[in-house]
């Protein structure tokens, strides 16, 4: 476990002065692969195997809306593995210790010289043989798309900075353009009630990729992410405002 603070920038802003929900991502991100380091399992060690973390889905959800400029604390922990995923918890806090923004993850090493999925390290396994009680479920990120068509696309143009150390899309971005193709007025002064992302096929610099969008229930939107250049998907995102 880790608890991180984060002295948020103003390149990190949006608009309206408030921290969006990308940047609380960033944050758990940066938390998540220093509590891996400390466990022994950061990208310096992995590395050396040819092997790195990835994510390969995500739940969370902000507690307030409109979240003003503020230091931020992030509290990280791993809490379960199996055969290939590993699951691991967080919250971000404000600065009078206010829960901002919380959620879940699941990750799986990656062979990067094979491209393929390799096997949880048995010490992972050993840390914790059960799933905790009272731990949130995990939603349903398999749901069918509400529609055969999307109600409407945009195009991104991805870029060489929107890379990771593994040389593909940092999965932030995926989840950055996801909500910037959510209608505005469907997400002007309400919170980001519910945010799913699952990563089904890597993006590299210069790749084109669609957004299509599919609204559902209200003020809620399924969003799919596809690479112009064989069709497949990148991402598929799922976001609900109140």
């Amino acid at each position: 476990m880790i608890e991180q603070k984060f002295y948020v920038r103003y390149d990190e802003l949006d608009a309206n002065a408030h921290i969006p929900a990308t940047t609380f991502l960033k944050y758990f991100q940066q938390a998540a692969a220093q509590d891996s380091a400390q466990l022994g399992f950061g990208w310096k060690d992995l590395i050396k195997d040819n092997q790195a973390w990835i994510l390969t889905h995500m739940q969370a959800r902000a507690l307030q809306a409109d979240i003003p400029l503020q230091d931020v604390t992030v509290k990280t922990w791993h809490v379960f593995s199996d055969r290939l995923l590993s699951r691991r918890q967080f919250v971000v806090y404000g600065q009078d210790k206010t829960p901002l923004f919380e959620g879940s993850s699941w990750w799986a090493i990656m062979d990067v010289q094979k491209r393929r999925l390799a096997r949880t390290p048995q010490r992972l396994l050993d840390a914790h043989t059960t799933l905790p009680e009272g731990l949130e479920a995990e939603e349903n990120f398999k749901a069918p798309l509400p529609a055969d068509a999307p109600a409407y696309t945009r195009e991104i143009l991805t870029r060489e900075e929107d890379l990771d150390l593994n040389g593909h899309v940092n999965n932030t971005h995926y989840a950055a353009w996801a909500i910037q193709s959510v209608p505005p007025e469907a997400r002007q002064g309400k919170k980001l009630d519910r945010i799913l992302l699952s990563f089904k096929n890597e993006c590299r610099t210069g790749e084109k990729i669609t957004v299509g969008v599919y609204p559902c229930e209200p003020n809620a939107f399924w969003l799919t992410l596809t690479r112009a250049s064989d069709g497949k998907e990148a991402a598929r995102v799922y976001t609900r405002w109140i």
